[in-house]
């Protein structure tokens, strides 16, 4: 599809803070992110509080979804591995979202702020 699932997070597979001692600085940087995590939900939570949510932005959230769940199924290494050892199902399937939906060929409207967010989804930053 040519899309990222979504515009920011932090990938657990991929961390590697080693000092030249070897002593790993994961916990230091999680406990940062966990300081910095509410003020900036707040923020955000605070200036979207009025936005506009019904029927049209539920089925745009239920196709993202979708698009996460397929994600997982179809590339993400850790579900990929339990799909394929054998892992229980139950274990593996939890992360998932409990509902979502899938519409083939879905092109939102030109100029809607779904379009512009799968733009964003399309070309990505580096952070």
């Amino acid at each position: 599809r040519k899309e990222h699932r979504g515009v920011g997070g932090i990938f657990f597979d991929d961390l590697e803070f080693e000092t030249e001692d070897g002593v790993s600085r994961v916990e230091e940087f999680l406990y940062g992110v966990a300081r910095g995590w509410l003020p900036s939900y707040t923020a955000i939570a605070e200036r979207r509080k009025e936005s506009a949510y019904g029927e049209k932005e539920r089925e745009w959230q239920l196709l993202r979804r979708g698009r996460y769940a397929e994600f997982n199924l179809v590339y993400d290494r850790g579900v990929r591995f339990g799909l394929l050892s054998n892992g229980r199902i139950e274990s593996i399937m939890v992360s998932a979202p409990p509902l979502v939906s899938w519409k083939y060929n879905h092109v939102p409207d030109p100029g809607s702020k779904e379009e512009e967010m799968l733009e964003i989804l399309r070309t990505p930053r580096d952070w």
